[in-house]
């Protein structure tokens, strides 16, 4: 039996939440904001991360790192960005995708994360991220 880790089931939900929201019938978005930025781990970018900001009340944004450690995140499966605020950021990444719950980060940079960012309306919002695997 394969466990899947608690991001892919987080992940998972948001995809299928995102695909509900599109299919709402014409609901009008929030303002949004780009939002941008990179994952850095002991010094080089990290490829194919899951990166969530998680907003105390709210919606969720996602996003999944690039070859370059780059990310830009999603409000939905359509619309790019995130809602003004302040953000509890998680970030994970398995070490070998075919073995889902073997988490290559320390908890304290997804389940018990202590990264945040706050984003703001009209500005550059380009956060990076620099992570160390100890």
């Amino acid at each position: 039996m394969k466990i899947i880790s608690f991001e892919k089931k987080i992940v998972c939900c948001l995809l299928v939440l995102a695909g509900l929201t599109g299919c709402s019938g014409g609901q009008s978005l929030p303002d949004l904001t780009s939002v941008t930025g990179s994952v850095i781990l002991d010094g080089s970018p990290l490829p194919s991360a899951n990166v969530l900001f998680q907003p105390q009340q709210g919606k969720t944004a996602f996003a999944m790192t690039d070859e370059n450690g780059k990310f830009e995140l999603m409000y939905n499966q359509d619309s790019t960005g995130a809602t003004p605020g302040s953000y509890t950021v998680k970030i994970s990444k398995e070490k070998n995708p075919e073995e889902p719950g073997n988490e290559l980060l320390p908890a304290k940079y997804n389940e018990k994360s202590t990264l945040s960012a706050d984003v703001k309306a009209d500005q550059e919002n380009d956060f990076q991220f620099d992570l160390t695997s100890k």
